[in-house]
């Protein structure tokens, strides 16, 4: 038979087991982009964004990791066909220390709700930032002419390719091992 403390401290190993850890909460939603800083020439821009009431930034949430920045819209057909291949990516690779982020370039009036609800119905597990009319995090980049383009950037802050149009899943995952050597 199980003491009153061995069996306090098992129903609270099994809670904090069962529950999400806060950082696991913190590593998707979407956001609005506050600032945008430009980088040197091929480097990841930094930008930072309001949760709750904390201000976080790329640079800060992305250190040591690999990231797949993917720029994308809700009304973009070669966008949301590539959305359900990033959500495995983000799963799958998480653990090698990849991350993949979203910026929704959407320009709509109700762009926050339009981007949340994809979000939420899409079950996008990956962060998602919303880019300034007009967009700054794209224009920071050198401008975007197509959408979608992703960037892969290495665990130091470089971006190491950059991937115009609609991307197979095994593309994505040969352009992030890659950056992973």
């Amino acid at each position: 038979m199980l003491r009153p403390a061995a069996l306090a401290l098992t129903a609270l190993l099994l809670l904090s087991a069962a529950a999400p850890s806060a950082t696991a909460q913190a590593l998707s939603g979407v956001f609005v982009v506050e600032s945008v800083t430009k980088t040197a020439k091929g480097r990841a821009v930094d930008f930072t964004w309001k949760d709750g009431a904390k201000t976080r930034s790329f640079a800060e949430a992305t250190k040591g990791k690999v990231v797949l920045l993917n720029v994308w819209a809700t009304w973009c057909g070669p966008c949301k066909r590539e959305i359900p291949d990033l959500i495995e990516l983000n799963s799958e690779m998480a653990s090698k220390g990849v991350m993949v982020f979203g910026v929704s370039v959407d320009q709509h009036e109700k762009k926050v709700a339009m981007v949340t609800n994809y979000v939420e119905k899409a079950g996008i597990n990956y962060i998602n930032i919303i880019d300034q009319s007009p967009p700054k995090i794209a224009d920071a980049y050198g401008g975007i002419n197509a959408i979608p383009t992703t960037f892969i950037i290495d665990r130091n802050g470089n971006v190491v390719q950059k991937l115009v149009g609609m991307k197979t899943k095994a593309e994505f995952q040969a352009a992030l091992e890659r950056a992973l050597q």
